[in-house]
């Protein structure tokens, strides 16, 4: 592997990469996943512009899948939450030879499920953020991020770090104009698993909004590459950091697709 991006390994065996999303770095998103390197090689990868990892000079998905391919080296099974999961999408259709399997957490593929009402309302409120974000102070970037997902801000002081992560997120491009090779990407029959929360612990507006629109993109995708399915009670857009059960489901997967490949 040779790259100037973070990275935390942890265990032996088989790699998984795991891809964060948005507003936060790898050791944030993934957490309860360290507890898989008693089995696997964790690779805990922070995305350019996160974390520790050097600032990115290019908000683009083509940079993004070549720091991931690189990450990856000679091949590895590989977990994207969120935007993390576009960018898994992205580079299993450019070097399917490297992927060993694909695990995706709500990723926002917007572009695979276009026409769809929840998607197209979801869409519709995420842009209003993303055409002024660039021009926005630090501070107000994760309320009003959240806010578009039908949430409100936690309880909670954002660290300098969480501002420079919010401001990174900013520059990125929109996750739905990321065109997702669908159609290609079965032809490679890669192991896939896609996994949502139920989104039966949010307000009623998140659930209605977000949640719909997530689950309307994990079940056209799930459908298309004939994939695994899993919706996890309990949780919103982050259900591995439920832990135990998402990992349970996670080392199923992984040895079928193992045995299978």
């Amino acid at each position: 592997m040779e790259t100037d991006l973070h990275v935390v390994e942890l265990g032996r065996g088989e790699p998984i990469v795991f891809v964060h999303g948005g507003f936060d770095c790898a050791e944030e998103t993934f957490p309860k996943q360290r507890e898989l390197a008693d089995q696997y090689r964790v690779v805990l990868v922070d995305r350019r512009g996160y974390g520790d990892s050097p600032p990115a000079l290019r908000f683009d998905f083509d940079s993004q899948v070549d720091d991931l391919i690189a990450v990856m080296g000679r091949g590895a099974h590989l977990v994207g939450q969120s935007y993390g999961g576009v960018l898994c999408l992205l580079a299993a259709a450019r070097r399917p030879d490297l992927v060993w399997s694909l695990t995706l957490i709500e990723p926002p593929a917007f572009s695979v499920a276009r026409g769809h009402p929840s998607v197209e309302r979801f869409i519709e409120r995420l842009q209003a953020w993303y055409a002024t974000a660039a021009d926005k102070p630090a501070e107000r970037l994760v309320p009003d991020f959240l806010r578009s997902f039908g949430l409100d801000l936690p309880d909670t002081d954002l660290s300098e770090q969480d501002l420079a992560d919010a401001v990174t997120s900013a520059h990125e491009p929109p996750p739905w104009e990321a065109e997702v090779p669908l159609d290609r990407l079965a032809l490679a029959s890669l192991p896939t698993l896609v996994v949502s929360g139920a989104w039966d612990v949010a307000p009623p507006e998140a659930r209605e909004i977000a949640g719909a629109a997530f689950r309307v993109v994990c079940d056209e995708i799930a459908d298309r590459l004939n994939a695994e399915r899993t919706v996890f009670p309990g949780e919103m857009h982050e259900p591995q950091l439920l832990g135990k059960p998402f990992n349970d489901r996670l080392r199923e997967f992984l040895r079928h697709a193992t045995i299978d490949t």
